[in-house]
């Protein structure tokens, strides 16, 4: 068994940080995106595709630095602010303690990774980081997490994804793997697999453990 956790609002909880964070960098460069506007546009897609929307479907040209302007206000930012999800370190220690095998695979940046795992207190629990850097397209292409379980060595089948975005919702289900979807906004629960507390999702990995 593998699982396989996202990291922007599975691990972290940095969505909406990051929306806003966003929203204030647009605004330096001249592109009056509200935090909202900006948390429906680009939640989990890479960073070259949310660039993308904006010099293709807003018509805005950016400066040629804003790339790195806006790694620094995230940087910034996320060294202030960023916490863990609630309940996330007691399921990867529940993990640990079962000898189950985890990774995290995100669309973000290696060194974003690094950076929100390193504030948040998370590093420790992952030796394998995985990042759409890593191959040749990001989620929703299935190629990232099918890469994940190569290297962990695990086949598809036996993998578990927690995934909080459409992006990662389509990967997850393109590669063959078995979806859990964490939507703590929504009013429902362990419905096909929807979860609204890490704890859920700890009660359900406990379930399937007793299974074996």
């Amino acid at each position: 068994m593998l699982v396989i956790f996202d990291c922007d609002g599975v691990l972290v909880d940095s969505e909406e940080l990051a929306a806003q964070i966003f929203s204030e960098t647009l605004q330096e460069v001249g592109l009056n995106l509200t935090a909202e506007e900006c948390f429906t546009l680009f939640k989990g897609h890479t960073l070259p595709a949310c660039l993308n929307k904006i010099t293709q479907e807003l018509k805005f040209d950016l400066p040629d630095d804003f790339k790195d302007l806006l790694d620094l206000r995230t940087r910034e930012g996320f060294s202030k602010n960023l916490q863990a999800v609630k309940g996330v370190q007691s399921l990867l220690q529940f993990l640990q303690q079962h000898n189950v095998n985890f990774c995290v695979a995100s669309n973000g940046g290696k060194q974003k990774i690094d950076h929100s795992l390193a504030i948040t207190g998370l590093d420790a629990y992952f030796s394998q980081r995985f990042s759409a850097e890593d191959v040749g397209q990001g989620k929703p292409s299935p190629e990232l997490f099918l890469y994940a379980a190569e290297v962990v060595g695990v086949p598809p089948e036996f993998c578990f994804v927690i995934e909080d975005s459409p992006t990662g919702f389509a990967a997850a289900q393109a590669a063959g793997m078995k979806l859990l979807r964490y939507l703590p906004l929504e009013t429902f629960s362990e419905q096909d697999r929807v979860f609204t507390r890490m704890q859920q999702i700890q009660e359900f990995f406990e379930r399937e453990i007793k299974s074996v």
